[in-house]
């Protein structure tokens, strides 16, 4: 058979060159392929970024475990993540408040609200954090606002009942704390301000019962415990009182307040061995917790030891002055009458700041002072206010101040600052130069906040030492708070008579 040769077919340049195009791509595929798993084997793959709603769920879990840190940095990451979604504000805030944080949980809650005007928890957890930094009307204002929102919301009485017995209004306390309870029999807030409601009556075994009804929702919550103990220790069952604190320090073992009661609970049966222990483990927890340091301080004293009770009972006085200088927020200059021994400022004020904290422990408060009206003889003045927490140091600069009528007389005055009578903290007289500029430096000292058996106590620890030079001015801080302390008195009769002078006669 004779076979003729297989004709070939002509070839296609186009089909040749797309042929040669997949061949290199592949090609140069297969090589960084192989190049990445030579050069970084061990590079993890990328993993999605976790929801916001993912953080809340772990918070909502951490918080029912009792871990109030670890809750609140997760909320905090939840709104890193997703700033404008206010359903992470609300837990937020509740938490920062119940760690005292108030000027965070006041920022975080002024936030929440802004961003959801209609939101009715967001005005609910606005009112406790004020009603905790002691804003009492203000707090009332914004639960008032969250219940007409949604009168179905639990928690706006809850925290309603709290800000109305904070302000002495029983009636209306009782009243939203029982329609709290109504609206959520299973709510933690509503069980719980219903104790500090009766608690602030002085219904302590009703308080006992509501905060136990509060635990056996929510067991592991330690500020609950240290409210439960409280008032064992008014019922004088200072048993239970210990177990109850005991309990709070195992779920909050850093937590000052609840070590100081519980040491503070032992001196009540004179085991000052055990309270000494627990009051210096509140130190530790939290070296500028005051009430430890004087707590402590008793216990010294007590047992005559006046060397180890004098730096602790300066300690507590130097910290509480700390504390109120905190507290203050906001600085204002009026016009008063050169003649006027009112004690309050008038209404006529020139200018005026909000004094914010700087740093994350808020050692320096600072406010830009500006004029009240935006037109006027004061339109254009101006100044600056820097208050140290820490030492009281505080400088004034104003600009531009004309001077005053001849009948007035311009007064600088704190805003939450008090003096220890109680009246409203002022720096006195301002005197601007010619030209309109003020510059002073004063100390915001002494101000309301150490408790008054600080001061007569540690006057007598100076006495008993023979130090009166020092005691002098404690009992007299001591007679600005009440004129009638009658062992402040008694401190400067012994003392008048230790160095033969007359001893001072009680106020009528």
């Amino acid at each position: 058979m004779y076979l003729y040769p297989r004709r070939r077919r002509r070839s296609n340049p186009w089909r040749v060159l797309l042929l040669l195009v997949l061949i290199a791509v592949g090609a140069y595929g297969y090589t960084i392929v192989q190049r990445q798993e030579f050069e970084s084997p061990f590079v993890p793959t990328p993993t999605p970024t976790r929801a916001p709603a993912s953080y809340r769920l772990e918070a909502e879990a951490l918080y029912l475990q009792g871990n109030l840190d670890a809750a609140r940095a997760a909320y905090e990451e939840a709104i890193r993540l997703d700033p404008d979604d206010v359903a992470s504000y609300v837990p937020l805030v509740r938490l920062l408040t119940l760690e005292e944080q108030y000027r965070e949980a006041i920022e975080r809650a002024q936030q929440a609200v802004a961003l959801a005007e209609e939101y009715a928890p967001a005005w609910a957890v606005l009112c406790m954090a004020y009603d905790w930094d002691g804003q009492v009307p203000a707090a009332i204002d914004a639960c008032l606002r969250a219940v007409q929102l949604d009168p179905t919301y639990a928690p706006g009485y809850a925290y309603l009942a709290e800000a109305y017995a904070d302000a002495s209004r029983w009636d209306e306390a009782v009243e939203a704390a029982q329609t709290a309870i109504d609206l959520d029999p299973a709510s933690v807030d509503a069980r719980r301000n219903y104790g500090y409601v009766l608690e602030s009556m002085g219904n302590w075994s009703g308080a006992v019962e509501a905060y136990q009804q509060a635990l056996e929702i929510h067991p592991n919550l330690a500020y609950i415990y240290v409210a439960l103990g409280r008032n064992y220790q008014a019922l004088a069952d200072t048993a239970n009182a210990i177990a109850a604190l005991r309990r709070a320090t195992e779920l909050d073992p850093d937590w000052a307040e609840a070590l100081d009661q519980l040491g503070w609970t032992y001196r009540a049966i004179e085991d000052f061995e055990q309270a000494r222990y627990y009051l210096e483990l509140a130190i530790e927890a939290d070296p500028e917790y005051a009430p430890a340091y004087g707590h402590l301080a008793y216990t010294f004293w007590a047992r005559r030891n006046y060397e180890d009770a004098i730096p602790n009972y300066r300690r507590a006085i130097e910290l509480t002055y700390r504390a109120s200088r905190r507290d203050a927020r906001g600085f204002t200059i009026t016009l008063e009458p050169i003649d006027d021994d009112d004690p309050y400022p008038s209404p006529d004020v020139v200018l005026s700041g909000t004094l914010r904290g700087t740093g994350s422990q808020a050692t320096r408060l600072i406010a830009a002072l500006e004029p009240e009206m935006a037109s006027g003889e004061w339109a254009d003045t101006g100044g600056r206010v820097s208050l140290s927490v820490v030492s009281g140091n505080c400088t004034l600069s104003l600009v531009d101040m004309p001077q005053p009528p001849d009948d007035q007389v311009y007064v600088g005055w704190f805003e939450g600052l008090y003096e220890l009578d109680g009246l409203p903290f002022s720096i006195g007289p301002l005197d601007p130069s010619a030209d309109g500029t003020l510059d002073i430096e004063f100390v915001v000292e002494p101000v309301l906040g150490p408790r008054i058996e600080y001061l007569y106590t540690l006057g007598l620890c100076y006495f008993y030492r023979a130090q009166c030079e020092l005691a002098y001015p404690l009992f007299e801080a001591a007679l600005q708070m009440d004129p009638d302390e009658v062992n402040a008195l008694e401190g400067i009769r012994l003392c008048q008579e230790a160095e033969g002078t007359a001893p001072p006669t009680a106020s009528p």
